[in-house]
């Protein structure tokens, strides 16, 4: 049971990335940051254990990409430019520049279908408008700015708690992103059974109406969703596996060769930062170093659920924090795979 949601923003949002200041945040949401914000919003409106609820949670989401004029944009897969880029770098005058292949992180659902049923692409298909995100051409879609979405930094000031005057020295800037009619985000969810999905989707409505992401108590990140049924493309031979979300392995998995196998291609990200619930947000969670959206392995990966916070009476942590590491990934074929 698998469903394509679709998520239109009615207010900006701040997606933040760890660091000094405000100004850096993310153009999508990751797989650990919407599971957990669903997770909190579960257990606000149903008495499931929480330790049960996150190690065997009934539902498993994608990372959320972008969504421009109901075209999906889904990631790159790892590798499959790197001829490309080979044959724009030995031309004289190549048709598109290596620096701007280079920056591509998502395709359109059209030629991403046909990415993973192993067909090779050309050089002259990215040059399609709207094909590829970030645009590549000064076409007539980017000067009206299709992107989907703009990013605004505005000023703020810190607030002295008791006096409710600014604290000197406490200025600094935070971006936000804002999001146009025609653009969103989308992720993909499966589910145990029907049950899980109903209360899945009536914990994706108050965090909606709650906000996602940073700064929800001043009205960001709200949003409204619609829900549809999501076939992925058959692939009849599949010989590596595309992440959708980020990963964590299992140490079996790798201690099975799962990033050694020959069609692995795969980047690391970091992840840490604070707890988000309630009484947990003044500590800091253990930092997990997890594989990206885009990578590619050659076996199905599992990947499991951190515990990144333990409960602890004597500093008044009163519950356990988690971090998702399960994989959420689709079959594929790489144009050199086995037959």
């Amino acid at each position: 049971m698998t469903y394509l949601y679709t998520l239109r923003f009615s207010a900006p949002a701040h997606f933040g990335l760890e660091g000094i200041g405000q100004e850096r945040i993310e153009q999508r949401v990751r797989s650990d940051t919407l599971w957990g914000a669903i997770i909190q919003k579960w257990l606000l409106l149903y008495e499931d254990d929480p330790d049960e609820l996150c190690s065997n949670s009934p539902f498993q989401v994608s990372s959320c990409f972008p969504i421009i004029n109901s075209t999906c944009f889904y990631p790159l897969p790892l590798g499959t430019l790197d001829t490309l880029i080979c044959e724009a770098a030995s031309c004289e005058e190549p048709i598109l520049e290596v620096k701007k292949l280079k920056k591509i992180r998502f395709v359109a659902a059209p030629l991403f279908e046909k990415i993973i049923a192993g067909e090779k692409i050309t050089i002259e298909e990215l040059k399609v408008p709207a094909i590829v995100f970030p645009f590549l051409q000064e076409d007539e879609c980017q000067l009206q700015n299709v992107s989907g979405f703009s990013v605004i930094q505005r000023p703020r000031l810190a607030i002295d708690q008791l006096s409710g005057g600014g604290i000197e020295g406490a200025f600094f800037y935070c971006s936000d992103q804002f999001f146009a009619d025609y653009g969103g985000l989308f992720f993909v969810a499966s589910f145990h059974d029907d049950d899980a999905r109903k209360k899945f989707e009536a914990s994706l409505q108050l965090l909606g109406d709650s906000g996602l992401g940073a700064d929800s108590s001043i009205g960001r990140g709200l949003f409204s969703f619609t829900v549809a049924e999501y076939s992925p493309t058959e692939i009849k031979k599949p010989d590596a596996w595309l992440l959708l979300s980020l990963y964590h392995p299992r140490r079996d998995e790798v201690e099975n060769g799962m990033l050694e196998n020959q069609q692995t291609a795969y980047s690391l990200t970091k992840r840490a930062g604070r707890a988000a619930s309630y009484f947990t947000s003044r500590f800091r969670r253990k930092d997990l170093w997890m594989l990206e959206e885009g990578s590619v392995l050659g076996q199905k990966p599992e990947g499991d659920v951190c515990r990144v916070l333990d409960r602890s009476p004597q500093i008044n942590i009163p519950h356990n924090v988690y971090r998702n590491g399960r994989a959420f990934s689709l079959p594929m074929s790489r144009p050199n795979g086995k037959e």
